[in-house]
């Protein structure tokens, strides 16, 4: 199966999806959900909010082309 860019990023750096989710809530006090994480890192969930790019972009320090598909 093909890696989408924010799982490869994930996977590069040890993170679980719990870790990156944990780390939103740190950085920005945004709760995003198991399930939406979840399809965000599997490609089912291709068209980011720009909001959610950016907060997920900003929380692992990379910029939104780096995680869009």
């Amino acid at each position: 199966s093909i890696m989408t860019k924010l799982a490869t990023i994930l996977t590069e750096r040890g993170m679980s999806q719990r870790d990156l989710q944990k780390a939103i809530k740190t950085k920005h006090n945004v709760f995003l959900g198991d399930d939406r994480i979840s399809r965000l890192v599997n490609g089912i969930i291709r068209n980011y909010h720009t909001n959610t790019c950016k907060i997920i972009a900003d929380t692992l320090e990379v910029k939104m082309d780096d995680i869009i598909e």
